[in-house]
């Protein structure tokens, strides 16, 4: 991950193959496309804009879907980064 942001429920996670340089990956890997798609399949709904992963939950999410939503995305970014 080259950068995290948040502004309030909105965190955008940036992934990068090199965090000194912040370099990103080549744009046709879609490396975002592979975190989202392995969220769907267990049922977490993230956004997915190039290489940056946006959480946008609703504002009635529990603290335990708030879990499930990061543990999701934890392994996407590893499906997608540990290649």
């Amino acid at each position: 991950m080259a950068e995290v942001r948040q502004r309030g429920m909105i965190v955008a996670i940036e992934l990068t193959p090199d965090k000194a340089t912040r370099a990103p990956y080549p744009w046709a890997e879609r490396r975002g496309l592979t975190v989202y798609r392995h969220a769907l399949t267990r049922g977490v709904l993230l956004r997915p804009v190039g290489n940056v992963v946006y959480f946008m939950p609703p504002y009635v999410i529990t603290p335990a879907e708030i879990d499930v939503m990061v543990e999701v995305a934890r392994e996407g970014i590893e499906r997608a980064t540990c290649a």
